[in-house]
C-alpha cells in the first residue's frame, strides 16, 4: 500500500471530534457505542470512534477498516473496542437497544436506502442517534463539486442531499426520532478545501479496492497530551458556539442528535 498523510485540516477534524465525544460521553453518561458503518472518507477509517474509547466507553465498529485497528492499540484502548465485518448495516444482529448510541461519521450518505438504515440505527439504540456529515452550507462545496467536473471523477462523496441540515432532522423526524440537538462543527475559519490532495486520491484511489495506508497525525498528539496552541484555541471557539445554526455557513461538519423516545 502507498502511505498517505493525514493533512492538518482533517487532524483538525479529529480534534473537534474528540472534543464532541467527550463532552456527549459525559452530558449523557454514554457507555455503550456503535460505529455504523466504520470506514473512512478519504481519510482512515476505524478511528473515528476514538473519543469514546478515550473517555471509557465501549465501543462497536461495524464493518470497519481492520488495518487501522492500530491506532487503539497505541491508545492503550484496544479493551475498549469490537470489530464486526460483513454486517448488513439494515439487518444487523444486535439485540433491540443494544446500545447507550448509535452513529456515523460522513460516510451514511454513501447508503442506498437511508430510510432503513437509520430504522436499524435507532432499533439497536435504546437511546440516541448521532449522524455527522459534511456541511454543503459552506464556500468550499461548490468549488469540489467544480473539481470533479474539470477532471472527470465521478461524484463518490455520498448523496449530496444528505448534506443540509434541515434534510437531516427531517429524515430523524420521518423515522420516529426526537431531534433533541443539533449544530455545526469543523470550524477552522477557512473554507472546506478541494485541491492538489484531493486530485491525487482521486487520481490514485479510484477503484473501491485501491486504498493507501494512511499516518493518522492525531493518534501522536493524544498519546503524548500535546496539541499544537492553534488546534486547542479554535477548538475551544469550535465547541463553545457549537449549536444552533451560528456556525453553520463556515463550518466544515454538522451533527443532528436524535433521542429514541
Amino acid at each position: 500500500m502507498q502511505k498517505e498523510v493525514e493533512v492538518f485540516g482533517v487532524t483538525y477534524d479529529r480534534y473537534v471530534l474528540l472534543q464532541l465525544q467527550k463532552i456527549l460521553a459525559r452530558e449523557l453518561d454514554l457507555k455503550t457505542i456503535v460505529e455504523m458503518p466504520s470506514h473512512g472518507a478519504k481519510a482512515a477509517g476505524s478511528l473515528y470512534s476514538i473519543g469514546f474509547g478515550l473517555a471509557g466507553c465501549r465501543v462497536t465498529l461495524v464493518n470497519p477498516e481492520l488495518e487501522m485497528m492500530y491506532g487503539w492499540e497505541q491508545l492503550g484502548i484496544s479493551d475498549r473496542v469490537e470489530a464486526l465485518s460483513k454486517i448488513d448495516v439494515y439487518s444487523t444482529p444486535f439485540d433491540d437497544n443494544r446500545f447507550d448510541l448509535a452513529w456515523n461519521f460522513v460516510t451514511w450518505t454513501e447508503l442506498d436506502d437511508v430510510p432503513a438504515y437509520l430504522r436499524e440505527m435507532k432499533r439497536i439504540s435504546g437511546r440516541y442517534v448521532l449522524l455527522i456529515t459534511c456541511n454543503n452550507f459552506q464556500p468550499g462545496y461548490p468549488w469540489h463539486r467544480l473539481l470533479h467536473r474539470l477532471f472527470g471523477f465521478p461524484w463518490s462523496h455520498g448523496n449530496v442531499e444528505y448534506n443540509h441540515l434541515f434534510k437531516v432532522k427531517q429524515l430523524f423526524r420521518d423515522a420516529g426520532l426526537q431531534v433533541i440537538e443539533y449544530g455545526a462543527i469543523d470550524t477552522p475559519g477557512w473554507p472546506d478545501p478541494s485541491g492538489p490532495r484531493d486530485v491525487r486520491l482521486h487520481r490514485n484511489y479510484a477503484a473501491p479496492t485501491q486504498k493507501p495506508m494512511w499516518e493518522v497525525p492525531i493518534i501522536k498528539y493524544v498519546k503524548s497530551g500535546v496539541f499544537p496552541k492553534w488546534m486547542k484555541v479554535l477548538g475551544r471557539w469550535d465547541m463553545k458556539f457549537r449549536k444552533g445554526l451560528f456556525k453553520l455557513p463556515l463550518s466544515h461538519l454538522f451533527y443532528v442528535l436524535g433521542h429514541v423516545g
